[in-house]
């Protein structure tokens, strides 16, 4: 796409509003591209994400409750002499939640969309850079990277 902006560049004379229109429709493509596909893990890491946090805030509860039954000999609401039975190893789940709580669901984020976007306008900055001045075409390029 860059080398046919480049050829018509040679051929006629290409304004830098001209570029950034191509630059910034390319940019939607391209970004389109990768992001469209990488929305379908959004839901199941949400659901993996809820059930994990689930599964170790029911760790968590059920290990306080064995503290408890160990320091006062009882719980002090809802003793339930199945779960006493158990034997529990305590683990600290601290980390685990902080870190799975902190996980994202959505892959694509501006911290991922950035490199995409500079390697999808490098070329048609490179482009632009034969014919039109370089602050002008770099000019384009950061605004349309910091969008």
């Amino acid at each position: 796409m860059a080398a046919a902006v480049a050829k018509h560049q040679m051929q006629a004379d290409l304004s830098a509003t001209t570029l950034t229109t191509i630059m910034a429709a390319w940019l939607l493509v391209v970004l389109a591209f990768f992001a469209y596909p990488l929305s379908a893990f959004s839901k199941p890491l949400t659901q993996l994400k809820d059930k994990t946090l689930l599964t170790l805030s029911a760790r968590a509860t059920t290990q306080q409750r064995a503290a408890e039954r160990k320091s006062i000999g009882a719980n002090v609401v809802a003793p339930d002499a199945n779960e006493a039975e158990q034997a529990i190893e305590p683990v600290d789940l601290t980390k685990q939640y902080e870190q799975t709580r902190k996980l994202s669901s959505m892959l694509v984020n501006r911290n991922t969309l950035l490199p995409v976007a500079a390697a999808a306008l490098l070329p048609f900055a490179i482009a632009g850079a034969t014919k039109l001045p370089y602050k002008e075409v770099f000019s384009v390029l950061k605004k349309l990277l910091l969008i």
